[in-house]
Order: structure tokens, then sequence, then C-alpha cells
């Protein structure tokens, strides 16, 4: 009956399924430990990424545990191992809350874990999809399961959004092909692994099945991913070993978090901030680009005598500087906020803007559920003179710097691959990767590092230099292929000139040129498989209900 059912799996595998789902659930107490130690082994690498290979491995314990679970307690397997992931990865949310609010650590904590909770759900939801699908094409689970999960994290709308590849940056190895289908298929990939690591625990007296069975194809696509991605790790280390390099001046200040507009530090003024000393020491030191992070406010765009300040001072170096600051502008007749991003040349002029297009939510702007009666009370309540409302700006930006082409993004868009590689475009040659951070507000903790790896992967996925300036640190300077060319002190006032290499002609990737391929590719073959398996649901039950 079961081979009518799906012609694809051999007799002797639907008898093996019958029987195991015949077979008695687990307690639910030994499935859930089993769904924690899945999560911690997800989150691990996020705070120590050379141990990489746990988050390869986190999901056998998970599959264990679904191996003969409802829908139900598959939603909730999921739901815990999500909700652990998350706590561990995003730890730093205890942080934020009390630097934000000054919230005591035990209701700190409260709202982390709501935030952890909600998070969680992605993996709840694809755990959910991912057994459904298990039993409507179970000889196809090494590809069920990872789109269940990469679908549902794709689309469940998560506040911070994170991707299990951007916690392999102490794999560089693996992290290669993304340049072809981007972070997301790298997730695929990992998750794929670990369900066929899955099938030779749970056939490891029937070696021979391997022959007859569907998951070959898996093996064989790990094989190929890995053989990509070592002849393009090569071809980029040899291809970089022959650029010439720029000398990129960095400024690390360090910066305190700051609801209020912070004064300027005693010995200083708004038109000669401590940004400007540590500039002039990079300039004596053959700095050819100077580049501050995101600021709370500089007064750049509101005062005169600031715009003069900065005019001379880079004029008087012949040194370019890019500076972030908030700005206001008159837009139909409102006063409108945005997060801006400012060139000024070598002769201290304006080369350009670039504002925000992705903004954080809470931080930058409100989502409109948080705005209905009955909530806006609490949003206000909670968030209060924290929350800014920003307009969000219309387009991507490029700085021009004689031959080099500077990308600008701030902050929170590292985030979204998508946009990233579509402010490189189809044109990349001679484009840098630019990311502005402050991320103080998360304390020392991992945060800064997550971030900072995130944007590496961004480089990668794009094949160009990329340069992340974060106030506290680590700041850092990576080649196309990921690998750190420099890099700041975390938590520390510094500077630094790094040797960034660069080329005028090289640039840009397949996942630059087609952002949106693969996910859509993916998206569309679960709404697919969803369709068949219900059709596949519907006549089974009408054939058990004739029987």
């Amino acid at each position: 009956m079961m081979s009518r059912f799906n012609p694809l799996l051999s007799r002797r595998d639907s008898f093996s399924l019958l029987a195991a789902d015949a077979r008695p659930e687990r307690s639910f107490l030994s499935a859930g430990i089993l769904a924690i130690v899945s999560g911690i082994l997800w989150f691990i690498p996020w705070l120590a990424p050379a141990l990489f290979v746990t988050a390869w491995l986190a999901p056998v314990p998970l599959l264990m545990a679904l191996q003969r679970a409802n829908a139900l307690r598959a939603f909730l397997l999921g739901w815990l191992a999500g909700s652990v992931c998350f706590a561990g990865a995003g730890y730093w949310m205890i942080d934020f809350a009390i630097n934000l609010r000054g919230v005591s650590w035990p209701t700190s904590l409260a709202l982390a874990s709501l935030f952890w909770i909600y998070a969680g759900l992605a993996l709840g939801v694809g755990c959910l999809l991912a057994q459904f699908l298990r039993r409507a094409f179970p000889a196809w689970q090494f590809v069920t399961f990872p789109l269940a999960l990469v679908v549902s994290m794709g689309v469940f709308p998560l506040l911070f959004e994170t991707r299990f590849a951007e916690a392999q940056t102490g794999f560089l190895l693996a992290l290669q092909g993304v340049d072809l289908v981007g972070a997301q298929g790298l997730d695929f990939l990992m998750l794929m692994f670990a369900v066929l690591i899955f099938q030779c625990l749970s056939w490891r007296h029937d070696a021979g099945r391997w022959l007859r069975h569907p998951s070959l194809l898996g093996w064989g696509l790990l094989v190929v991913w890995f053989a990509y991605s070592g002849s393009s790790w090569l071809y980029w280390e040899r291809e970089v070993a022959g650029w010439s390099t720029k000398r990129i001046g960095l400024v690390q200040p360090n910066d305190a978090p700051s609801i209020e507009v912070p004064p300027p530090p005693p010995g200083f003024s708004r038109e000669n901030p401590p940004e400007m000393q540590a500039s002039q020491r990079l300039v004596d030191a053959g700095a050819e680009l100077i580049i501050w992070p995101e600021a709370r406010y500089k007064g750049y765009f509101e005062r005169y005598s600031v715009r003069q300040a900065y005019a001379r001072q880079v004029a008087e170096w012949g040194v370019p500087l890019v500076f972030h600051d908030a700005e206001s502008q008159w837009v139909g007749g409102e006063q409108v906020g945005f997060n801006t991003v400012s060139l000024l040349d070598a002769q201290g002029h304006g080369g350009g803007h670039y504002r925000k297009m992705e903004r954080m939510p809470f931080g930058e702007y409100l989502p409109a559920f948080f705005s209905m009666p009955g909530i806006d009370w609490l949003t206000q309540r909670f968030l209060g003179e924290f929350l800014r409302p920003l307009a969000a700006g219309s387009h991507h930006g490029v700085f021009f710097l004689d031959d080099l082409l500077l990308v600008p993004k701030i902050c929170y868009e590292t985030a979204f691959p998508a946009s990233v590689a579509a402010a490189i475009g189809d044109d990349a040659a001679g484009k840098v990767l630019l990311f502005v951070s402050q991320d103080n507000w998360f304390g020392e903790t991992s945060q800064p590092f997550q971030h900072r790896d995130m944007s590496i992967v961004r480089g990668i996925e794009n094949r160009v230099p990329m340069i992340h300036v974060i106030n506290n640190g680590p700041s850092v300077v990576a080649s196309p292929s990921g690998r750190v060319v420099a890099s700041t002190r975390a938590f520390s006032q510094t500077e630094m000139v790094a040797e960034m290499p660069f080329s005028a002609t090289a640039g840009g990737s397949f996942f630059s040129r087609n952002p949106l391929l693969f996910n859509t590719f993916i998206n569309v073959l679960m709404m697919i498989l969803l369709a068949l398996g219900i059709v596949r649901y519907v006549r089974r039950m009408r054939r058990n209900r004739k029987g």
C-alpha cells in the first residue's frame, strides 16, 4: 500500500518506515532533551566560530526526537530547539534592554526571553512543515527537512534576521559557495548534511540501502559544493595576491550608547570631535581614506560651523573622509529624519550621501501592528524616547573615489543579503562594501563579533573587498574570499591603517547579479511539494475510509 503511495520508495523501505512509525513515541522529556541539545549545538559557533562543526551536526538530535512525533509534537520540539538556539546566540538581548531602558537584570531577562521564544517559532513552524513532508515523501527527507527549515526561517518576521551560515567564518572553505546561492544555500547544505548523518546512524546495520536510495544525490551535492568552494577559494586567493592595496584609516571611538544627544567630551567640540584628532594621526601614517563608524549625533547637517570645520580640515589633509550622522530634511512641508552616511572628497567638498534603506524595527520605525490601539501604549511605555522614527532612503548609494567605488550600508543592513547584493549590482568592478555600526548598545558581548561575521559573509557573497567599522569594535577589513586582512581589538578606543587589497577591474558574483534566484526557487519548490503532499494525504485518507 505504501509503495503505491510513493513510487520513489522501495517496498523494503516502505515497510521499514511503517514499522518505525508503529513504534511508541519517545517520552516528551527525552525528546525535549534532544531538542535542547540541538539548540545548544546550533548556537555554539556564534560564540566560538572555531567550533563551526557543531552547527553541521546540530539537527541530528532533533531529527531523532522528531522520528515518530505527531504534528503538534514536531512543532513544539522545533520551537524548543529554536528558542534555545536564539537564547544562546542572542543572549546579548539582556544587555540591550538594560542599556536601552535601565531595567533590572530580571526584567531584562524576561523581555529577552519573550524575544527568544518568539524567534524560536521560526524553527517550530519549519519542523511542522518538515514532518508533514517527511510523511508525504519519506525517501526525500534529505531535501524536505532542509527545505522546510530554510523557507520557514526566510519568511518568518524575525527582528534580527540570521542564518546558520553566518556563524561559519571559521570554516571559510564551506562559505565560498555562497557566491552562487547566498547564505541560504549554505544553510540548506548544512541541514541536508545533518539528515544524511542521521540516516547513516539509523541505517548502520544496512549499509547496502545507500546503493538504492535517493539520498546518494545529497552526498553528491556535498562533493560538488566543496569541490567548487575549494577551487573558488584558490582562485580568489591567487587573484588577490596580484592586486594593489589601498591604505584605509579606521577610527574606532568606542562611544558609550546614549538615547539623548551626548555633549562633546571635555576638550573637544562639535567642530573638532575626538575622531578628528584620531584621523589626523591616520593621515600622518599614510591613510588614503578615513572612515568613521555610525554615531549618535555629530551636528554636521544642523550646524553650518560644523560643515565648514569638516570641509576645511579634510581639504588640509587632502584625504577623503566618510562619516555618519543623523540628518533632518523638510519633505512636503514635514520635517523628516534620515540615518545618513556622507562623503567629503579630498578637497573637502561633498561627495554624496547615502540614506539607510533597511530600518531597524522599534529603533528606527514602529511596525504597524505595534501602533494599533491597545498596544501602542505598551510600545511607547517600553521604548519611549529610544524610538526615533526615521524615513527610509529610496536608493542605494555609491561613493566615487577615483577608481574605488565605495558602496555604503549602515548597521542593521548587514542582515539583508538581497539588498546588499542589489547595491553591488551587475557591474561590480572596483566596488568595495562598507558597513558602519554602533554596537555599544549590546555591551561587551559577542554581538559585535557576530555582526562582523555577517558582514564578512556579505563580502564573500558578492566577491568584493569589505570594510566594517564598528564603534566599539572589532572593526575589520576582509578580502573577497572572506580572509580577514586587518582587525582592531574589540571594546577599545583605537585607530588603524589597514592595507586593503583592491582591483579596479574585479568583483561581483552570480549571487550579486541574481540575489533572489535561490530564494524564489526554494519557495516555489516548497509550494509545489506542499500541494502534492496535501493531494497525497487526501487520497490516502479516502483509501483508508474505503478500506
